[in-house]
């Protein structure tokens, strides 16, 4: 056995919780056995309120015996469980770990707080003031943040150093413990802002909003007979947190206060709760199904559809009345599919559902696609493109003219894709246009059109006046016809540089699919730039996922694509991931750049195949070649990257 030394480097795992006990265990031991005085901290990414637990356990063990070991390189969920529960005389971390508490003078004003910390200057602190003056139900905190003056973020650690506190953002900072019990309502938590995150013996930790709430650590303390630590962060990090906890606590089978199913309860309540429940969990899609005996209700997360509950015959057809009035159907015709939107707001949630029924043989179906109005763009870079499929991606959306396709099945992430390409390209000297059906996300400097086919305003007819506009980027929410697609392509033959999602497998086969729908080859070939295919395959989740050995004949099949020797891992399910074993999802792209060969190539009209030859040889990598390197890095299962990437 190799012979460790002082400074040799143990480190902690990247999740400290439960399931990492025995490596956390045998870590002490190994500092015991050998005197080592140091562990590296720099690899943790979340800590749980059992592997807090077991990390002072282990501390407490060396320091009985006489040593002191520092954590170096402590990352933020170290820092934070310091802060929380003043763990400075346990937690060594070198000099240059700046994670100290701040605090005001006594009796300094909201306002010279954040004067002093350097968030706000005197002239817009005194405009403020005079603001909310003259509005006697509001107070300061909330002009300035709505006049955007300061941040909700800003404001939080303002008003954490007026009261002498530590700021805390427990899901950010990776210290939200969802399997954490605590008996406190959902409705009394999200009254007064509380967010309960980690437990230490007796102690519970928790954030406020409103630290000058005093009843709030009150009512932790009546509901758990526990001590209460409090900290401050953002009402949106405390909304966000409750959503994953109610989230753990629903599919672990909890009650999570739901009503739905009660005879009691009205249509309009129903309706609230099933979609602020949808929301909470990450829902994708609400089903409502209509069976012989009951209907079922089901939400799409992550891509996979879940049984949430088994509804009567009379709440169901009252629970698909109540849709259909609100999103503006016809409730009386049950005979033919209907369409509809419905626009949903409650306190910080504002979603749009895009509401579609069909009649089935026992009953009309009602499905919702949730599409959330405050989710912002994810940068490009964030998407998960590397390499060649960065670079040509990027290439292609920064010429003056040409096509760019994004090709998938529905639910692959194409528009957000799309939406990123925008958030990219847009700048002050450029005109952006785009038309898509529906509108799902408000894009910043982007002029966004609706398409609405009961008033006669098409693809067609918005792309036609669009050309009238002066437009330097169009995008095109679909190209679904011969129409659709010859304003494209005449748009990027004239100096445009348009943007358009298409239904195909792969990447070469947009270029196929495009002369299908009767452009000449030669156009084709002349406007395209480059073609994007992508499918979402299921991340894994940190908190449980498993290290697992494939079978050499395994790796020796896929190691073409790119599958490494390891190491891998596979899923387990947890609290944090709702038994699932994975949390989100994350693209993988096949990116086809239309080189000079390429291009030639599609002028002749070649079949699929033939293209994909060229484009590989080309140096494209494949869906699956791309779902490997995620298995290669850790993020998803080898099962997950041959169902989305395929054969090749």
């Amino acid at each position: 056995m190799e012979t460790l030394n002082k400074s040799s480097d143990l480190s902690l795992p990247a999740v400290v919780n439960r399931s990492r006990s025995e490596d956390i265990q045998n870590l002490w031991e190994q500092v015991l056995e050998h005197d080592i005085d140091h562990v590296d901290g720099g690899d943790v990414t979340n800590i749980d309120s059992g592997g807090l637990a077991l990390l002072l356990d282990g501390l407490r063990r060396a320091r009985f015996e006489g040593k002191q070991v520092m954590i170096s390189n402590p990352t933020p969920p170290l820092l934070a469980v310091r802060r929380a529960f003043n763990l400075y005389d346990m937690l060594l971390f070198p000099d240059g770990a700046e994670d100290s508490i701040l605090e005001a003078e006594l009796g300094m004003r909201l306002g010279e707080v954040l004067v002093e910390l350097h968030f706000l200057d005197q002239e817009s602190l005194e405009k403020a003031v005079a603001t909310a003056q003259e509005r006697p139900d509001t107070y300061l905190g909330q002009v300035l943040v709505e006049e955007n003056h300061i941040t909700e973020e800003q404001l939080a650690r303002a008003l954490a150093m007026q009261h002498g506190l530590p700021y805390v953002d427990p899901s950010r900072e990776g210290v939200l413990d969802v399997a954490l019990e605590c008996d406190v309502p959902f409705a009394e938590l999200r009254v007064h802002g509380i967010l309960p995150y980690l437990r230490l013996g007796d102690t519970i930790a928790v954030s406020l909003k409103d630290p000058a709430d005093v009843y709030a650590a009150d009512v932790v303390r009546k509901y758990t007979g526990l001590s209460v630590i409090t900290t401050v962060a953002t009402p949106q990090a405390i909304n966000n947190g409750l959503d994953n906890i109610q989230r753990a606590i629903a599919t672990s089978g909890g009650t999570g206060e739901s009503t739905i199913d009660e005879e009691s309860v009205s249509a309009e309540d129903r309706f609230n709760e099933i979609v602020m429940n949808a929301i909470i969990e990450g829902a994708s899609d609400i089903h409502i199904e209509p069976f012989t005996d009951f209907y079922i209700l089901r939400y799409r997360v992550d891509g996979r559809l879940h049984e949430v509950a088994r509804l009567s015959v009379e709440i169901g057809h009252s629970l698909v009345a109540r849709i259909k009035v609100t999103a503006g159907c016809d409730i009386a015709e049950k005979r033919l599919p209907q369409d509809g939107r419905i626009h949903y707001q409650d306190r910080s949630r504002d979603v749009d559902l895009r509401v579609n029924t069909l009649p089935t043989v026992n009953g009309e179906k009602a499905v919702m696609r949730i599409l959330d109005r405050n989710t912002s763009a994810l940068a490009l870079n964030m998407l998960g493109l590397h390499g060649n499929n960065d670079a040509w991606i990027q290439e292609a959306i920064h010429q003056p003219h040409g096509m760019v396709l994004v090709t998938g099945p529905t639910g692959s992430g194409k528009t957000t894709t799309l939406y990123s390409v925008l958030d990219e390209i847009v700048n002050p000297e450029t005109n952006v246009s785009t038309v898509e059906n529906p509108v799902e996300r408000a894009v910043k400097g982007v002029n966004q059109t609706q398409v609405n086919h009961k008033a006669g305003l098409t693809f067609e007819l918005c792309l036609r006046a669009l050309l009238r506009q002066d437009p330097d980027v169009i995008m095109i929410g679909e190209i679904r016809d011969y129409e659709t697609a010859e304003i494209a392509v005449e748009a990027a033959l004239t100096g445009h540089l348009v943007l358009a999602t298409l239904h195909t497998n792969d990447a070469p086969g947009a270029a196929s699919r495009m002369i299908q729908m009767g452009m000449e080859p030669f156009l084709v070939a002349a406007t395209l730039r480059a073609v994007v295919a992508q499918r979402l395959v299921r991340k894994l989740c940190e908190s449980c996922k498993k290290p697992v050995n494939h079978p050499a004949e395994v790796l020796q099949q896929f190691g073409k694509q790119g599958l490494s020797e390891g190491p891998h891992f596979s899923s387990e399910g947890c609290a944090a991931c709702r038994q699932t074993g994975y949390d989100g999802r994350r693209g993988i792209f096949e990116v086809m750049k239309v080189t000079d060969d390429v291009q030639d190539l599609i002028a002749t009209n070649p079949s699929s195949a033939d293209l994909r030859k060229l484009a590989l040889e080309e140096g494209m990598d494949s869906l699956l070649t791309d779902g490997m390197d995620r298995v290669n890095r850790g993020i998803t299962t080898l099962e997950e990257a041959l169902r989305a990437g395929g054969k090749s």
